[in-house]
């Protein structure tokens, strides 16, 4: 007779040792059965259930029928026949096995495995619990598939769709687009801000480059803040183009981070594969040749690669490891630039601008080499190099009664300073050692790095004012910001973008914006300075809109220290009579031209 499925272990145990003549083990089968973490099930050869235990019972969520267990019995042989030739056939292979998923006891989803073997008249079914081990691979493969943080396809699968990508265009002759992506100024958020922060923006930023793509194409995280889009099935570069253009307005809108908002951009690399002889590290090469391109021209753009490129970006390696050396041999220096007041021609301020005096090249411009010391993260001890040498610099030439007591220095701030936490400290600390008065020292920011954390940067700019400091916006009317924001910035002066100012005033449209920025910023009680002035009438023309100060050419170019000493009389003249022949200009506008 049939025992019930819960029969005793005892009496299963007695009887299997029994059938098997095994009578000296009997009294530790209970034990054995019972403490294995597999799951026993014991059938006899009519498929009847002889004996289960516990964890057999907890893994297939058994009710009383056995039902789940029978059902599944049914499908094996149910003739002595049929069933030994089913088991003689697995008998020449690994021990059968099947897996199954099943809701266990306590209703959860388990993946079991359920192995059979013969024993004389008996057929022993193990029961395995799968699904840890099963989560585990699925665990893995998912880590070498996929980045962890954003959920985009990681490096290597990345280089995998590439592969296939470029194999695919080239078997069906159809173009294919790269597009390396690399988030502008990101290390300062990280840096600044901290990691969890960054980490939040680059998942947010995920999101939005998914949503600048079709749904076949590819999106990947690369490493740190570089993404890159395969766009397979272009009919030519304009497509990749359009996809570019949406990813930089898409990245454009605030960024929401833990009661922050940021703005972000990008610069992309573009390239295009149209030949049979593409390869994926070609085609990776060329998109980051041509999205460094980008970088050096002032970031938020795209470019696509072209041959040129290369031998630009050999040269961008060469300065990058120059500029280590220039550190160790003080090639770095400062020139400065007079600021003069438009309506009375005195020099009242002196810029201090970084050179690079290269032993081979001569002098190089911050054009070319501040965007790497951003990268590179050497911006900071240049920073505050250049701060300390500004203000001991200024304070040497008064000590030596060379300039008006009145004179300021003006030192540009990196948005890394400005974003560290520590810059008010610097500060303060170069103001002791110097002996500098703080209503002397002009600070300068642009816009864009404002953009980066608007709030943060509001309280470390009110910090800096309380501390007797002046701001000025450099660059002014090219970059983000909004009126909102700039009637909360704790400012004190805007300097107009050269771009305006060097057609004034022939170009009607640039003539339009500084009239503009002159009105806007004089009615929130801010002072103005213009850029680049080089020529007599546009002087006339600020001076009539009344423009309080402004730089350039036309009084003097940026000098080292000692050049400006000595003309620094021959300069305070020339101002003088500049400003003067601006006020008979602007009432005679035909008098200069002729002369």
């Amino acid at each position: 007779m049939t025992e019930s499925l819960y029969s005793t272990a005892d009496a299963a145990a007695t009887s299997l040792a029994h059938t098997s003549d095994l009578n000296y083990v009997t009294p530790f089968l209970p034990y054995l059965l019972t403490a294995t973490d597999d799951g026993i099930v014991v059938i006899n050869i009519k498929g009847e259930i002889f004996f289960v235990n516990y964890r057999a019972k907890t893994l297939l969520g058994w009710r009383a029928d056995c039902q789940l267990i029978q059902s599944y019995w049914s499908k094996l042989p149910q003739t002595q026949e049929a069933f030994s030739t089913f088991v003689l056939h697995y008998a020449h292979q690994s021990p059968a096995q099947y897996e199954l998923t099943v809701d266990d006891s306590e209703g959860r989803e388990r993946v079991i495995s359920l192995q059979f073997a013969q024993q004389e008249m008996f057929f022993l079914v193990m029961v395995k619990d799968l699904t840890e081990q099963k989560q585990s691979a699925e665990l893995l493969y998912d880590l070498s598939q996929f980045d962890c943080l954003t959920r985009l396809a990681n490096r290597s699968t990345f280089q995998e769709c590439l592969h296939k990508a470029v194999v695919r265009g080239q078997h069906w002759q159809r173009k294919l687009a790269l597009l390396l992506i690399d988030l502008d100024r990101f290390k300062n958020i990280n840096d600044t801000l901290g990691h969890s922060i960054g980490d939040e923006l680059l998942q947010q930023v995920a999101v939005r480059l998914q949503q600048c793509v079709r749904r076949g194409d590819t999106v990947a995280r690369l490493g740190g803040d570089e993404f890159a889009v395969i766009l397979e099935n272009i009919y030519d570069q304009n497509d990749a183009a359009l996809v570019a253009d949406k990813i930089i307005s898409g990245l454009g809108q605030p960024f929401e981070l833990q009661g922050r908002q940021l703005f972000v951009s990008a610069s992309i690399g573009i390239t295009v594969m149209d030949s049979l002889h593409a390869d994926t590290e070609t085609m990776i090469k060329q998109a980051d040749i041509a999205m460094y391109r980008v970088k050096d021209q002032g970031k938020n753009h795209y470019q696509f690669y072209d041959s040129n490129m290369s031998a630009l970006a050999e040269y961008r390696i060469h300065l990058e490891t120059s500029l280590y050396r220039a550190l160790h041999e003080h090639q770095l220096l400062l020139h400065y630039q007079p600021q003069v007041d438009v309506q009375t021609g005195d020099i009242i301020g002196l810029e201090a601008l970084i050179r690079w005096q290269h032993p081979q090249e001569g002098i190089i411009g911050p054009n070319t080499f501040i965007p790497l010391l951003e990268e590179t993260g050497l911006i900071m001890p240049v920073g505050e190099w250049a701060l300390y040498s500004a203000c001991a610099q200024r304070q040497q030439w008064y000590q030596q009664r060379n300039l008006p007591p009145y004179t300021s220095i003006s030192v540009n701030l990196s948005v890394r300073q400005l974003l560290s936490g520590n810059i008010v400290h610097t500060v303060k600390k170069v103001l002791s050692v110097t002996g500098l008065a703080p209503q002397l020292l002009d600070l300068e920011i642009t816009e864009s790095m404002l953009m980066e954390d608007i709030k943060f940067a509001i309280q470390e700019l009110g910090h800096l004012k309380k501390l007797g400091v002046s701001i000025s916006m450099d660059d002014f009317g090219t970059g983000y910001s909004s009126l909102s924001y700039l009637k909360k910035l704790p400012i004190d002066t805007v300097k107009i973008d050269r771009s305006f100012i060097e057609d004034l005033p022939n170009d009607v449209d640039a003539a339009s914006i500084v009239r503009a920025i002159i009105g806007l910023a004089h009615s929130l009680g801010l002072n103005v300075i213009a850029e680049g002035v080089e020529n007599e009438r546009a002087l006339a023309f600020l001076k009539s809109l009344g423009c309080d100060y402004c730089q350039g050419y036309l009084f003097s170019p940026p000098l080292v220290a000692d050049e400006l000493l000595i003309k620094f009389n021959k300069l305070k003249h020339q101002a003088f009579i500049e400003s003067s022949l601006s006020t008979f200009h602007h009432y005679h506008p035909t008098f200069l031209q002729h002369s």
